[in-house]
């Protein structure tokens, strides 16, 4: 239990593990719950596979967390480079049109600019929005797909065993008349 409790300890005080870290720490948090559950009789299958199921939830949703604040910090630091680039050549060009008349028409055209800019990065953020709802509704739909023809194969599985045990039954009535 000590190399245990020391993987896992360092697991948190880490900022981000390797996929290799947080692999080991839970293939020993799923050795943990078979010692705790550990009785005469040992761990049921269905109370190990429901631990299992959750701690690997909660992995997986602690990675995609993580993943989403990096998008989201990434798109901040993009949209504040381009806004405050934007503000700069807005001003920039107020202020040498405020100096010399001449150049009226080119800070028009490089304040529209600036701004169809801004406007593309906020279509980008609707597209990217819009892109990461169709792909979660999609592997939603894959993992219904996935526990659709998983129930099957339990039926039929279940069927073939009852058709097989009915013939050895058959067969075990034909021996005996």
């Amino acid at each position: 239990m000590d190399a245990q409790s020391e993987a896992v300890g360092e697991l948190r005080e880490m900022a981000d593990p390797t996929p290799e870290q947080r692999a080991e720490y839970l293939v020993l948090k799923l050795e943990q719950f078979i010692r705790e559950g550990r009785s005469e009789k040992g761990m049921s299958f269905k109370t190990w596979q429901s631990l299992a199921r959750s701690e690997l939830t909660n992995a997986f949703a602690e990675n995609e967390k993580r993943l989403a604040k990096s998008r989201q910090d990434q798109t901040a630091r993009r949209l504040i480079l381009v806004g405050t680039s934007t503000a700069v050549t807005v001003g920039f060009w107020g202020m040498a049109v405020s100096i010399d008349h001449h150049y009226g028409i080119l800070a028009a055209w490089i304040a529209a600019c600036a701004a169809l800019v801004v406007g593309l990065i906020a279509a980008e953020i609707t597209a990217r929005r819009m892109i990461s709802r169709y792909r979660t509704e999609a592997r939603l739909r894959r993992f219904e797909r996935i526990e659709d023809f998983d129930d099957q194969l339990k039926k039929l599985e279940k069927k073939l065993w009852l058709k097989l045990k009915r013939e050895k039954e058959r067969a075990e009535q034909l021996e005996a008349s």
